[in-house]
């Protein structure tokens, strides 16, 4: 896919004459004539000299006179208020007959005409698998303070830290083109689509695509199928090279982190980032976490969503995010492009940011079935090792404007 065209507007206008202009003329050709009269006299010589001395008091005389000359052809501005021309009797009431001036010829301006009309980009694009939802570029607060991040989780669990939410420090304003992001969650459907027809052994980047123990897929007869008709469930136990192989598969990519915050939390609307992809309050009923379904000694007994780990992907209808995305809390932890280092926002650039140059783990985001409710908050970040695939891992693609 490719960028968006640039439209220009034409600006249409005609340039009339200026004083400098027809002076030039004036005096070219009266130089031409000091050369033709000079065998005649003298004083045809000197009427000659005159008009190379007074040019401007012939401008003015133009101006103020009719057009009744080759000359007048072109209409002249009138005189600047507050100028003071020479007067009309210290020249020649007539330009010499024997050569007369030549006639001063202003083309028009080109018009610019359009050549083309961009029609508005769609909303959202069909894809292998689902659909994809157009993000509008433009600035947004990412990032969130260790403090109120240690302060939320401490509602939810003890024992909270601020350093363990430091990586989501400081809070900083981004620049982000626009792009488009999955509605939902890769779905194992989707990728089992995807392995299928990589080939039998599949690798991804000469790595393994996905963990068949953490994952609900495997393969029957050499064809790779959904365990239990879990084929709308997230595609979890994937490593990050199996997720970047799959969105590639698909001419798409892996989110950046930026891009990914960007589309869980930000309310273009109010100009604000929420704490939740759904508000700035805890839903319990709004995403998919370890709640009394969960079968963890963390689990939250007030709420209870029937799935002990991960639920079909778009199943929380009101823990969408402001952009309509469903799952950007909770469900799966989900892979993005960038590698990890845990101080990258305090150097990182104010526009487009991919994150580091190189690094040892990559970033996951979103919270999962597993984890407290505080996790679900769309600022904190993670990282884990890119050949990680954990059961709580799955993944999502982005992909650039065509």
């Amino acid at each position: 896919m490719a960028a968006s065209l640039l439209l220009l507007a034409g600006l249409l206008g005609q340039t009339a004459c200026t004083r400098d202009e027809v002076a030039s003329a004036i005096s070219t050709a009266a130089v031409h004539l000091e050369a033709t009269l000079e065998p005649w006299s003298a004083t045809a010589v000197a009427n000659a000299q005159n008009l190379t001395t007074r040019p401007a008091a012939a401008v003015a005389t133009v101006e103020a006179q009719p057009a009744t000359t080759e000359l007048a052809a072109t209409e002249m501005p009138s005189p600047t208020a507050g100028s003071s021309p020479t007067e009309a009797t210290d020249i020649p009431a007539e330009p010499p007959t024997a050569t007369p001036l030549p006639t001063v010829t202003v083309a028009p301006s080109p018009t610019i005409v359009p050549s083309a009309t961009i029609a508005p980009l769609p909303d959202q694009v069909d894809v292998s698998g689902g659909v994809m939802i157009l993000i509008p570029g433009g600035y947004y607060q990412m990032g969130a303070t260790a403090d109120a991040l240690a302060e939320e989780c401490a509602a939810f669990r003890e024992g909270c830290q601020a350093d363990w939410f430091a990586a989501s420090e400081p809070v900083h304003t981004v620049l982000l083109g626009s792009y488009y992001i999955d509605l939902h969650e890769v779905t194992n459907a989707a990728f089992a689509t995807f392995l299928n027809e990589i080939g039998p052994d599949p690798l991804c980047d000469g790595q393994p695509c996905l963990d068949e123990d953490q994952s609900q897929m495997t393969p029957q007869d050499g064809v790779y199928v959904s365990r239990d008709g879990s084929f709308a469930n997230p595609a979890a136990g994937v490593t990050w090279y199996g997720a970047a192989a799959f969105c590639a598969w698909r001419d798409a990519r892996l989110p950046s982190e930026a891009e990914w915050e960007k589309a869980a939390a930000w309310d273009a609307e109010s100009a604000t980032a929420r704490r939740y992809p759904w508000g700035d309050e805890f839903d319990g009923t709004a995403v998919n976490f370890c709640d009394a379904s969960c079968e963890e000694p963390q689990a939250n007994a007030d709420f209870d969503d029937g799935f002990a780990e991960v639920a079909p992907v778009a199943h929380f209808e009101d823990g969408r995010s402001p952009s309509g995305l469903y799952d950007m809390a909770g469900n799966v932890w989900e892979w993005v492009g960038d590698w990890f280092a845990a101080d990258y926002y305090a150097q990182s650039p104010a526009a487009n940011p991919t994150g580091p140059a190189t690094g040892d783990e990559r970033v996951v985001r979103g919270g999962s079935w597993f984890d407290t409710a505080n996790f679900m908050a769309a600022t904190i970040r993670f990282p884990s090792a890119p050949d990680n695939a954990d059961r709580t891992i799955g993944f999502r693609c982005a992909a650039d404007l065509p």
